[in-house]
Formats: structure tokens, sequence, C-alpha cells
């Protein structure tokens, strides 16, 4: 049995331990909220941004007058899948739950079950670096403790370049691996085709019952505008939705972890009582014993 001075010792440990979770626990939270505000107020911009691409195609494919021209042409009959640009999104640091391993398990499935070459991965976060390594897949760009404010540089230079290689024929599609924001204690990882984007028939038989807006310069120009924006603005989404994952992973997990030495603490001071308790009562009868000798 453990001494008094040995469970008292583990005791101090663990309150320590403790303090060192509750304190992530609190700069989690504070991480949690200012990238969940930056994806409250994307999801609208994105979600509208995705709905006029489909009405500006939806156009294109519904007029025989307009020639589509090479964006229209990328979303109406997007080339066979041979080579693909791969983003693997997870996080620099752990301690965040089954964050990194549930993600990690979904871009090993989709590499395994992927038919087509990836010619070119991007990885972003340590532990991203670390899933390249186990796949013996080596990266071609590196983003490691990149801040909330510099998302926008990364995703700026990211889809600059993967339009630049699908253009030039090197890239037949543009794939994302990340963590889907739920909620602070649900996250789902999530496997997404940035480019060429789907153009389901439900959108157009929407635009059939639209009002036909104006489109200056032409529809075309339009698309072209946009799809660089477009492109950005999912890629920004992808990895705010990534952020706020991981500190809601880890805001949970030192919550879960803060409890768990509450518990320890409690149980081991009931512990300690008890040997306490013991060893009074020892002294008791022995002095019991001789003051009746």
């Amino acid at each position: 049995m453990a001494s008094l001075q040995d469970i008292r010792r583990r005791i101090r440990s663990v309150k320590n331990t403790q303090q060192v979770t509750k304190a992530m626990k609190m700069i989690s939270a504070v991480k949690l909220r200012k990238s969940q505000e930056r994806l409250v107020a994307l999801r609208p911009y994105a979600g509208k941004m995705l709905e006029v691409v489909r009405r500006v195609v939806g156009r294109i494919r519904g007029d025989v007058e307009i020639q589509p021209g090479p964006a229209a042409q990328a979303f109406l009959s997007p080339r066979e899948e041979k080579r693909i640009r791969l983003i693997f999104v997870a996080s620099d640091k752990g301690l965040c739950g089954g964050f990194n391993a549930n993600v990690a398990k979904a871009a090993t499935a989709f590499v395994k079950e992927c038919t087509s070459e990836i010619v070119h991965l991007d990885v972003v976060g340590k532990r991203a670096v670390e899933w390249a390594k186990k796949q013996k897949l080596t990266p071609a760009k590196e983003y490691l403790n990149i801040p909330l404010v510099g998302f926008q540089r990364v995703v700026t230079e990211i889809s600059e370049s993967a339009a630049a290689q699908y253009h030039a024929g090197e890239i037949d599609a543009l794939y994302i691996v990340y963590n889907y924001f739920n909620s602070a204690v649900a996250q789902t990882p999530t496997v997404t085709r940035v480019f060429p984007m789907e153009v389901d028939r439900r959108g157009e038989d929407r635009n059939a019952t639209e009002v036909s807006h104006l489109l200056e310069p032409d529809p075309n120009t339009v698309l072209e505008t946009l799809l660089p924006r477009f492109v950005e603005t999912e890629l920004l989404r992808n990895l705010l939705e990534s952020s706020a994952s991981e500190h809601g992973a880890r805001m949970a997990a030192m919550d879960k972890a803060s409890s768990n030495a509450g518990e320890m603490i409690s149980k081991l001071t009931l512990t300690m009582n008890k040997i306490r308790q013991a060893g009074i009562t020892n002294q008791i009868i022995e002095i019991v014993s001789g003051a009746n000798a």
C-alpha cells in the first residue's frame, strides 16, 4: 500500500495537471469563439456564392445562343479524373481527442480508393505532414503554424495555383479533406471536390421558374470572374471549418481531462483519509492497550 507521502505527492501532481488542462480549455474556448464567428459569418456568403455560380452555369447551359467559355466548359463537361490535386487539413498540435485520427482515417481511405494519380499534395498542419510520411507521399507544399489571419493568403495561393494547373491540363480536379464543424463536440471528416463544381439538375429546374437576370457584359465573363472567388471562398470556408473543429475538439478533450483529474483527486483524497483514519485508530488502540496493561 502506498504511503501518505506518496498519495499526497500524486494528488499534487494531478492538481497541477488539472490546472494545465483547465487553462488549455479556456484558451481553446477563446480560439473557438474567434474561428466560429468568422465561420458563421462566411457560411451564408459561401452558400450564396455557390447559388449564384450554379445559376450562371444553368443560364449558359439553358441558352443555346450562348457559346460556353473555358470556365463554363469546365463545369458543363468535366474531364476524366486521371490526375488530381489533394489538400489535407489537420492540426499543428495534439491533445484534441480524435480530431486528427478521424480526418487521417478519412484521408487514408480516400487515397486507397482513389483511382486517379495524386500529382500534387498540399498539407496544412504538422499532423498532416506526419500522415503524408506514413503514407509515403511527398507534399508539394507544407503550411505550418498558419494563424487565423493568414488563411486568406494560403487559400489565394492554392486557388491561383490550382486554377493554373487545371487550365494547363496538369490536374483534372481539386479535392480537400478536412473536418466539418457541426458543434464544439461533433466534427465530421469530409472529402470535398472543390473544382470542377458539380451542377445538379435540380438547380436547373429551379432556374427555369425564376426570373431571368441580366448578366453584363455576358454570362461567360461573369462566370470567369466568379470562378476564382468561388474557389477561394470554398477553401477559406473549409480551413475555418477545420480550425473551429480543432479548437472545439481540444476544448472538449481538455474539459473531459479536467473532469477525470477531479475524479482522480477525489479518489486519492478518500484513500488518503482512510489510511489516516486507520493509522489514528491503530494509535488509539495501542494507547488504550498500554493503559490497560
